[in-house]
């Protein structure tokens, strides 16, 4: 019997169940069999394929950023609460916007809107085209052995 072909729009979760609808038992490989039906089957790769499936198609909508400096607008904000009178609502949002992990979290916000996933290399000296024209360059790679 021939596997169904797969549209080009099919998810990761119909691709892991049409495989395991097609897993046929063989007599010389039943236990790996078993143990595929087994891991496709279990309910929390389903509940993981479909999360990712969700997190692809909002990566697919391209979607951008309402504020690009969270953690600017927060400060702004602890600024003017801690200037004006409080009241005990203000005073709550006061200590909730000055947590560490609050204040992280809105960094790394700002960090993924703006897109800065690289690392800020120091500039290169200018001379150092100069110090490889007349050395030669050499790669080791070190390789551990469990031999003593």
């Amino acid at each position: 019997k021939a596997m169904p072909v797969l549209s080009e729009d099919s998810g990761l979760h119909e691709t892991l169940a049409l495989l395991t609808s097609q897993l046929r038992p063989d007599s010389n490989h039943k236990e790996e069999m078993g143990f595929l039906r087994d891991v496709f089957s279990e309910k929390s790769l389903s509940y993981l394929m479909k999360i990712h499936e969700k997190l692809r198609h909002y990566e697919r909508q391209s979607p951008t950023p309402v504020l690009h400096s969270a953690a600017g607008l927060v400060e702004d904000v602890i600024e003017e609460l801690q200037t004006a009178p409080v009241n005990n609502e203000e005073r709550e949002l006061l200590q909730l916007l000055s947590t560490p992990h609050l204040r992280a979290m809105l960094v790394v916000h700002d960090t993924v809107a703006q897109k800065n996933f690289d690392p800020v290399l120091p500039p290169l000296p200018d001379n150092f085209e100069d110090d490889f024209d007349e050395e030669s360059v050499k790669i080791v790679r070190l390789v551990k052995n469990i031999e003593p």
